[in-house]
């Protein structure tokens, strides 16, 4: 029954995949995730103004989160089992990272360290979100690290805190909306750029074009509300709760379980279906795996 589980954890954050059919040639006209951030068809908006501090040793930036109630789990009825029963949560105040953790923030830390690539796609670049990190080795080593340098008391945030950051006061299945729609100007999904380049994937692709064929670099498209970006999409990100189903009744500041066998991943990621890039979408995975699409983003305390 445990192996069971954990494919059935792994089988939520990757798919089969292919490599590209022998010969073929790259599609010149667009774009790695490695290459600068280029417009993605819709002119980005000015971004909300929001309030936060810079770590001054890795340049990370924080925006802080003023806690309060709301619906988790759910709310729109596009969910898994595991998003229900929707239950009111109540979180404190808190401070967040603006971007998931980045290649070049990690190797502030780990000098030679490589996310690798991508049946050849680089994985690699500066700006694109640091992946192939386990929760228990590289993660956790990088908190010890730059908690040494700092009073912060830097972690990964709660599953509650991230779907309440995630959504910034909205109630519906993403922070634009609650339709399938055309995400590309939101999150980086499994799109229309991602099946040319992975023409045996067997996602389900979204008809629209972002231009990355993989993670792109970090705050490539609209943030939501609170100034967060990539909540969806690009790369799944840790948090710090054991994976356990939702309960009933308000809750204030859950922590999840004390203890269990595989930790929670929220977010989705560049290849995942739009159907699974949803503010209470939940996937889990044992805490020493490593994957290509899952990284991750701290949290401080607000003061």
């Amino acid at each position: 029954m445990h192996r069971l589980l954990i494919a059935i954890a792994v089988s939520l954050l990757t798919v089969s995949l292919v490599p590209l059919p022998a010969g073929a040639a790259p599609d010149k006209t667009k774009r790695t995730g490695a290459e600068p951030a280029q417009p993605t068809g819709e002119k980005l908006e000015k971004p909300p103004e929001v309030l936060g501090f810079t770590d001054p040793t890795t340049g990370m930036e924080f925006v802080l989160i003023k806690g309060g109630c709301y619906r988790m789990g759910d709310v729109s009825g596009h969910g898994d089992s595991d998003e229900k029963p929707v239950h009111e949560v109540c979180v404190s105040d808190f401070a967040i990272g603006k971007y998931e953790v980045t290649n070049a923030q990690y190797r502030k830390y780990a000098p030679g360290y490589s996310s690798g690539n991508y049946q050849g796609n680089d994985l690699n670049g500066d700006n694109q979100p640091v992946v192939n990190v386990s929760y228990k080795d590289e993660v956790a080593a990088y908190i010890r690290w730059l908690n040494e340098k700092s009073d912060k008391r830097y972690r990964l945030p709660t599953e509650a805190e991230w779907e309440y950051a995630a959504r910034a006061g909205t109630t519906t299945r993403n922070y634009w909306g609650s339709g399938l729609g055309n995400p590309c100007a939101f999150a980086n999904v499994f799109d229309m750029t991602s099946k040319r380049t992975f023409r045996s994937a067997t996602v389900d692709n979204q008809k629209c074009n972002d231009d990355f064929r993989v993670s792109s670099p970090v705050g490539s498209f609209k943030p939501n509300a609170f100034g967060l970006y990539d909540m969806m999409g690009n790369v799944w990100e840790w948090v710090s709760d054991w994976y356990e189903k939702y309960g009933n009744g308000k809750q204030q500041d859950p922590q999840g379980p004390a203890s269990g066998w595989a930790r929670v991943t929220r977010g989705g990621s560049w290849y995942d279906a739009t159907r699974h890039v949803r503010a209470s979408k939940r996937s889990y995975i044992e805490p020493g795996f490593r994957l290509y699409n899952l990284g991750f983003r701290l949290a401080a305390p607000a003061r």
